[in-house]
């Protein structure tokens, strides 16, 4: 049974096709490790995976679809060398989004797209991280749903300063499968006599499973979550004799067990754009757009009344300028605002706009396209637009989408100095 934590119910429905077998009761006497390895970053593949190798263990690695190949991050056929070497590779969002913050129709598809996603990679995709250990009962229930055996959480036991009256390690099988338990992060702060410290006082309360939360595996690296390689070697070297006495380390898979899961998909995308006439916004972003650029410039994003139709427009003022752009675009999401694309399919799209701006300033459309693992990418630009102080109407006639695409966005970008008003934005797909 679930347990009493997951009380509420989805309020857009996500079939299932499955019946999810609780993580069996095993007769676990001893302690056990877990070296968990959150996001994929590429140290963890040059840093991480010789040292667990030639300690002879392996890893579970928590990756986001959408980082797979990107700059700082593992390439595919690097987690596939992680996998066949024995370490877990498990599912952490598309995006590494905070879940309690979304929607439950966008956790669905940040959660499901992302194991998706992995799976069609070829990965078995069996146990989920809660991004930043964030997680309500909501959220345990998109996980369960979308066919994973397990949800790891950040904390709930013993650590220095922090969680006292807390348990000493999670239990196995865990109280809450979905919310499993662990010391805090590993940082650069966190010393080797701490390390052995979380292993030590499970096996001196009675053993239990203890789940180590690292991120970046690198030498002098800027961020706080990190571990030097040497001291994560040091610590292998401590941990590995502590098997005679029954300390083991294993994959949180071989903790929780289960069978593999069959695939389950997110909720639809749209097939318009959501919030076209810029009605409704948090402080000055209108819902469903984001506000975007690059380069050296300054600019004031503002609501205004001054509106094509409706009560309001977005106005961008750039007041000085080096290099780079401002833009609105359709919110770059992984779904839940998104209008959907069919691979081979032209749109042709729509946004309402005036302002002034120099002849040197080729202010024109962006457009850009996500990808099946989730990726946001650049695709094309919409012609240079004229100058005007009544309203007009840009619209563009995409190329055919490519194959593997999933969502598209657009909008209007101001490269130099002056002011832009835009309103109404439309899609339309035109088909093969």
């Amino acid at each position: 049974m679930m347990h009493p934590r997951i009380l509420l119910l989805f309020a857009t429905t996500l079939v299932t096709a499955f019946v999810l077998v609780p993580a069996p009761a095993r007769a676990e006497t001893g302690t056990v490790v877990s070296l968990t390895f959150d996001d994929g970053s590429q140290d963890q593949y040059d840093n991480a995976r010789p040292v667990l190798a030639g300690h002879g263990m392996k890893g579970t690695f928590f990756i986001n679809s959408a980082r797979v190949g990107t700059s700082g991050y593992m390439t595919q056929a690097e987690i596939e060398s992680l996998e066949s070497a024995g370490n877990e590779i498990a599912g952490h969002t598309i995006t590494h989004a905070d879940l309690p913050t979304l929607s439950v129709a966008e956790q669905q598809r940040q959660v499901c797209d992302d194991r998706v996603a992995l799976l069609n990679m070829g990965f078995t995709i069996k146990n989920f991280a809660y991004p930043y250990g964030n997680a309500d009962g909501t959220s345990e229930q998109v996980v369960h749903d979308c066919g994973y055996n397990s949800a790891r959480t950040v904390g709930g036991v013993v650590s220095p300063g922090s969680c006292n009256g807390c348990g000493y390690a999670e239990t196995i099988p865990p109280a809450d499968a979905y919310f499993t338990q662990t010391p805090d992060s590993v940082k650069t702060d966190t010393t080797l006599a701490q390390l052995q410290g979380y292993v030590t006082q499970a096996e001196t309360h009675g053993g239990g499973w203890v789940q180590l939360v690292i991120h970046h595996v690198c030498n002098g690296c800027d961020n706080t979550y990190a571990i030097s390689p040497s001291t994560l070697s040091s610590f292998l070297d401590w941990l590995a004799p502590r098997s005679a006495n029954g300390t083991q380390v294993k994959t949180v898979d071989q903790v929780i067990g289960g069978s593999l899961q069959p695939p389950v998909d997110g909720p639809p995308s749209p097939t318009s754009v959501q919030n076209p006439s810029l009605e409704t916004a948090t402080g000055n972003v209108p819902d469903c757009f984001q506000l975007g650029g690059y380069g050296s410039n300054t600019y004031t994003w503002s609501r205004t009344s001054a509106s094509h139709t409706g009560q309001y427009a977005e106005r961008v003022d750039v007041t000085a300028y080096t290099d780079g752009d401002r833009k609105l675009v359709t919110k770059q999401d992984a779904g839940t605002c998104a209008p959907a694309a069919t691979p081979g399919h032209a749109y042709r799209l729509g946004v309402w706009y005036k302002g002034t701006w120099s002849s040197a300033v080729h202010a024109k459309m962006s457009i850009y396209y996500r990808s099946a693992t989730g990726v946001w990418t650049f695709w094309t630009n919409g012609p240079t637009l004229t100058q005007t102080n009544t309203w007009q109407q840009t619209l563009v006639t995409t190329p055919a989408v490519p194959s593997g695409a999933t969502n598209i966005s657009f909008g209007v970008a101001l490269p130099g100095v002056g002011t832009l008003i835009v309103d109404d934005f439309s899609l339309m797909d035109q088909g093969l």
